[in-house]
């Protein structure tokens, strides 16, 4: 399960679940590869789904996508079939899925009659990139040697919001539209990719600052 900080009670919690939960499978005969190209079917799915303005069935789908992206790295440990070259699949296949997800949003904030539809499609794809370069200073500094997993805004944290953000607004929008309250249309899922296109971004910068300073503090600068 990369990109997991296991600090705090409920992310304990959750890890301790999927790894029960792996067992399970492992037991049952299911190998990780099962749930890490599953998870990327589930993000491709929920991305069409987003694309056309089914939040509520998109959202859903990102969160079973997300789940299944957990559950290939528990079940590789369960079954003991963990290897590099799945360790570097599943990190591909999670940028496709997220390439997947992003684009629905843009999409569907394409279809929009609101206002300044392009500056927010515009920041949906700098959301995408800072979601990108996330990972990518991870596995950079990790491929030298240093532990880089300080941050935020990692990859569970990204599906939880925007997931939630889909849920949420799919649920509202028609309240909304009956109250005439058009102004709130879409308003979360706005907000939460406005948050992701600062957040994401800020947290590539802070591990490329992190890893600079390990490269200090070891003579490799």
């Amino acid at each position: 399960m990369p990109g997991v900080n296991r600090n705090g009670r409920f992310v304990d919690g959750y890890c301790s679940t999927v790894e029960h939960i792996a067992i399970v499978f492992s037991r049952l005969g299911f190998g990780p590869m099962v749930f890490t190209v599953g998870g990327l079917l589930l993000a491709i799915a929920a991305g069409c789904f987003l694309w056309t303005g089914h939040l509520i069935i998109g959202g859903i789908l990102l969160f079973a996508g997300g789940f299944s992206d957990s559950l290939d790295g528990a079940v590789a440990r369960a079954g003991n079939k963990v290897t590099r070259f799945g360790a570097i699949l599943d990190s591909t296949l999670d940028r496709y899925a997220e390439f997947a997800i992003f684009l629905g949003f843009y999409g569907y904030l394409g279809h929009s009659y609101a206002r300044f539809v392009g500056i927010y499609q515009i920041i949906t794809v700098v959301a995408l990139l800072g979601s990108v370069m996330v990972s990518y200073v991870r596995a950079r500094s990790e491929g030298l040697g240093i532990p880089c997993s300080v941050g935020f805004w990692q990859r569970p944290e990204r599906v939880i919001a925007l997931g939630t953000a889909s849920v949420v607004t799919g649920a509202l929008n028609p309240l909304f539209i009956r109250w005439s309250y058009n102004y709130m249309h879409d308003l979360i899922i706005k907000a939460v990719l406005i948050v992701l296109a600062v957040g994401t971004n800020l947290t590539a910068i802070k591990r490329l600052l992190h890893a600079k300073r390990i490269l200090r503090e070891r003579g490799m600068n």
